[in-house]
């Protein structure tokens, strides 16, 4: 057996190696790190070279970002951050301009052997560190070998830079001539777009044949026999291969004589195809498809009677598989037939051949839906019933609108660009994605995203971590490091970020500060992140407003082309970028943003209720006209008015909306464009950038396993909260009123919080009631309300048989708490009411 080593960094005591001058003009992979005993034969390579000092490795997957300086190595990673190395090369350590350079290593050059010394005390396995050259290498001991004993290690040469030579990609606008640093669109891109809308035209519309088309294939041709007594134009019945089917004679045949007949393709659809297909006979027996080309998941055949109701060509809605299912009922089929159609999922639901039965769920609330003809997900509301509700006219209660984002292409390959609009949410228009492809492999499958929306919110972190790691590109493959002026951070950071590619985010990044000494392990990205993200939400660059329901939450400020004319779109897209590239690298940021805007980036329902949040005042206003018995005589018409440093501006919420009077009739309309302007329209510039730089980084499939409270947990990290400040700033009303925290509610409340609830749970009570994770800075006794006062956390006592669960207003930061009889009943509604508050669901 041969002996053998691994070299990586250590920060321990540094022994010297000499150049060995056997084989030194051998040149060895790249990759293979080598150390041997010179008597040996038999060499195996090591785990990395190069690591920062007091970097450990392992030999396990490696997570992206900066959590990949800490992370396990394979032998693949053999080097780490060049201006990490003390000594390093020459070519790394020039490089002091701020900027973004694309560092790859050089597999022309020659390989460097050194001879090393087993150190006094040193045994089989541990580790000791070297220089070897310029370079300081971590060597693991090979086993049979003694100190004192020599060793060889061949390093690989050293990493060369190339500096980005490019500018700053320029934004372009796909809506007019441009503006806020965004340029026209050029008449070659535009055709361009013209073609690919055609094309995904054509697609959609193959999509939505699917459950009725025949998928485009070459059926095979039979030969059958036309029976005794049948003429032109009668029917008589064939089966085919297990399949039973009519058969109309043709005209110039007769009984007995030869058809050719071509049949339609079986029911069970070509892989990425799904179909419903009516069925009126007992089920045949079911072959369970093979998973070689989908070996995460497997589709499974269900069958459901069609609902009452249902017309042919009408979605309904199911659970199947544990997810649910948005089915379009075929065109000859009718309520109570059977139907059949196929669903990924990620493990047999049923060991027997036999369709799977299904049960409806009538949940009333938006849900989001895998709609079978395509696998997209789709969002539906469910009525009293259990039916889809398919009122298409704007209700104040039930009626949800979802952002529809289009991608284009740009003027610059680098920077796309694309289009924001709000569409109703059960549009079939409103669609995401449901699978995630890299190298052109499926990675994530429907049924890998079903299985994950089960999980909890750290096991879907964990999830989402471990898809990110497989996204990113291997260090060997290049990484990116950014130099950056600490004086001038925000300019040096947009600058670097705004000159890379979509590609480039895959990458891991490495941080550097000019003129200041460090080792980018972790600490100067997540440094990084927080100084960026600080700066950029900072209210004072005009970017950004507090928000005006909640000081520790942040919204656009829809004037920020006034404070930042020539470049204010730029700095959403670097932020939407920076915001992606923390969440795919376990970073945090350093801003909460209004709820809307993360259910913006999700996908999620947006609801008339959202603006009482972003201004109650405005939201009042609009609910009163409801019940107005006349709203004409305030002789509205459908315009409002914007008032920007003193100067006051009429924008027409409709086309022609100044001479368009709101009456009780169009009085629907009315709020319904209301609510698209405040939470769309009036920041839809700025919103646009923000997504297209998140999505230049996240496939927007892999956050639909997320709500928008944990998606806000996620990008901001859970909040310290100090359980005694909370309960000390506290106030008490309602039938609470009298004894106060002394009452045994609100005892039992205190202790379920304390005793019960984890560091997420009290993070989500915290949401429920104020409508932000985050704390303020001097803690619960300056916790302001929704009118700028301070608003100190209350709950108000409320009775059990009129409100079974807790209510919340985040205008107030007050929560409604039932009297209940136990503390068990307590916890149990508490926790419900806290964990489903971001789905939407009516409780009562």
């Amino acid at each position: 057996m041969g002996s053998s080593a691994s070299t990586s960094r250590s920060s321990t005591m540094t022994y010297p190696a000499q150049r060995a001058q056997l084989n030194r003009n051998v040149v060895q992979p790249p990759h293979a790190v080598r150390a041997s005993a010179p008597a040996r034969t038999t060499v195996t390579p090591p785990s990395a070279i190069n690591r920062p000092t007091g970097v450990r490795t392992n030999s396990v997957r490696r997570l992206p970002g900066p959590a990949a300086a800490n992370a396990p190595l394979d032998m693949s990673n053999f080097s780490r951050p060049p201006n990490s190395l003390s000594g390093g090369s020459s070519t790394v350590q020039t490089i002091s301009a701020p900027g973004a350079y694309s560092i790859s290593r050089n597999d022309g050059g020659a390989t460097q052997v050194f001879r090393v010394q087993v150190p006094p005390g040193v045994v089989p396995g541990q580790e000791f560190q070297v220089q070897a050259g310029t370079r300081v290498v971590r060597v693991r001991c090979p086993p049979n070998t003694i100190p004192g004993q020599n060793l060889q290690i061949t390093v690989p040469p050293d990493p060369v830079v190339t500096q980005h030579t490019q500018g700053m990609a320029v934004l372009t606008s796909a809506d007019g001539a441009g503006g806020g640093g965004a340029v026209a669109m050029n008449e070659e891109v535009a055709r361009q777009n013209m073609i690919n809308a055609e094309v995904a035209a054509s697609h959609n519309s193959m999509d939505s044949m699917s459950s009725t088309a025949p998928p485009p294939s070459q059926p095979n041709a039979y030969m059958v026999t036309v029976p005794a007594n049948v003429g032109p134009g009668q029917n008589f019945p064939v089966t085919i291969e297990g399949q039973r089917m009519m058969v109309t004679c043709p005209p110039n045949a007769h009984a007995g004589m030869s058809v050719r007949i071509v049949p339609p393709p079986p029911s069970s659809p070509p892989p990425g195809v799904q179909t419903s297909t009516s069925v009126d006979r007992p089920p045949e027996q079911l072959t369970r498809p093979s998973m070689q080309h989908r070996p995460r998941s497997t589709t499974q055949m269900f069958e459901v009677i069609v609902p009452p109701g249902v017309r042919p060509n009408q979605p309904f809605s199911l659970i199947a598989a544990g997810q649910r299912v948005l089915v379009t009922c075929p065109p000859n089929a009718f309520p109570g037939q059977k139907i059949r159609f196929q669903l990924q999922v990620s493990q047999p639901i049923s060991k027997s051949i036999e369709p799977v039965k299904l049960s409806y769920d009538n949940e009333r609330g938006w849900t989001r839906t895998i709609r079978v003809t395509d696998m997209k997900f789709q969002w539906v509301r469910m009525d009293d019933k259990g039916d889809i509700d398919l009122n298409k006219r704007f209700d104040m209660k039930h009626s949800a609108y979802v952002r529809k984002l289009d991608f284009l292409e740009g003027n610059d390959p680098r920077m796309r660009t694309g289009k924001v609009c709000l569409v109703p949410a059960s549009s079939s228009d409103a669609v995401v994605e449901s699978k995630v492809m890299h190298n052109q492999k499926e990675i994530v499958s429907s049924a890998d995203i079903a299985t994950a929306q089960q999980k909890t919110y750290e096991e879907k972190a964990v999830w989402f971590q471990e898809i990110c790691s497989q996204l990113s590109e291997d260090w060997n493959d290049g990484h990116i490091r950014l130099v950056v002026r600490r004086a001038h951070l925000l300019q040096d950071a947009l600058h670097s970020v705004m000159s890379l590619g979509p590609d480039a985010f895959r990458k891991i990044w490495r941080f550097e500060f000019a003129g200041e000494p460090g080792i980018d392990a972790g600490g100067l990205a997540r440094e990084w992140y927080q100084l960026v993200t600080e700066q950029i939400f900072d209210p004072d660059n005009g970017l950004w407003l507090t928000s005006s329901g909640n000081q520790m939450r942040m919204w656009i400020n829809p004037a920020s082309e006034i404070s930042c004319p020539e470049d204010h779109l730029i700095y959403f897209r670097f932020l939407g970028r920076i915001m992606g590239k923390a969440l795919f690298d376990q970073q945090l940021v350093a801003g909460h943003m209004d709820t809307h805007l993360y259910k913006h980036i999700l996908g999620w329902p947006i609801t008339f209720a959202e603006l009482e949040a972003v201004d109650q005042e405005f939201y009042n206003s609009l609910v009163s006209l409801v019940d107005m018995e006349d709203v004409s005589m305030l002789c509205l018409d459908f315009t409002i008015t914007e008032e920007t440093l003193g100067t006051k501006k009429n924008i027409e919420l409709i086309p022609n909306g100044e001479n368009i009077e709101v009456t009780n009739d169009n009085l629907p309309e009315y709020l319904e464009a209301n609510l698209k302007y405040r939470l769309m329209d009036r920041i839809r510039p700025q919103l646009t950038e923000l997504l297209l730089g998140f999505f230049d980084v996240i496939p927007e499939p892999l956050l639909s396993i997320f709500d928008f409270q944990e998606l806000e947990l996620l990008m901001c990290g859970m909040p310290e909260i100090d359980l005694d400040d909370w309960e000390a700033n506290t106030v008490y009303s309602g039938l609470f009123q009298d004894n106060g925290g002394d009452d045994p509610v609100c005892r039992w409340f205190w202790e379920v919080v304390r005793e019960n609830f984890d560091q997420e749970t009290r993070a989500r009570l915290l949401q429920f009631v104020t409508g932000t994770a985050g704390v303020p800075s001097r803690g619960f006794s300056v916790l302001q309300g929704n009118d700028g006062n301070i608003r100190k956390f209350s709950i108000h006592g409320v009775d059990a048989s009129q409100y079974p669960f807790p209510r919340s207003h985040t205008c107030f930061n007050r929560i409604d708490l039932p009297d209940y009889k136990s503390k068990e009943e307590l916890h149990e509604r508490l926790k419900i009411a806290v964990s489903t508050s971001a789905t939407g669901f009516d409780m009562e």
